[in-house]
């Protein structure tokens, strides 16, 4: 099921990785590194059918989340980006 490219969990994607930004300075590739690596997880997650099962099973995030379109992903990964330059930007005292 398409829902579009922003969806509840864009603001997850950019809150957790402001979070990293906050504690975690000047890592971009890093960051982007872990942001790919998340999303290949989704990926796999939605093509091995014993992993999609157990997950559908144990998991209360429902398929069309995880299971998304490549220009979704890519938002994600911008979402998550864009999170971590501002919590980079922040000076914590």
């Amino acid at each position: 099921m398409y829902h579009g490219n922003i969806d509840i969990f864009s603001i997850v994607h950019f809150s957790t990785f402001f979070t990293l930004g906050l504690y975690v300075k000047d890592k971009y590739m890093a960051a982007l590194l872990l942001g790919i690596l998340w999303e290949v997880f989704e990926f796999i997650i939605s093509c091995n059918q014993t992993i999609k099962k157990f997950v559908l099973e144990n998991w209360v995030v429902p398929e069309y989340y995880f299971n998304d379109t490549l220009s979704h992903k890519i938002t994600d990964i911008m979402f998550n980006m864009v999170g971590y330059h501002i919590g980079n930007k922040i000076k914590l005292i």
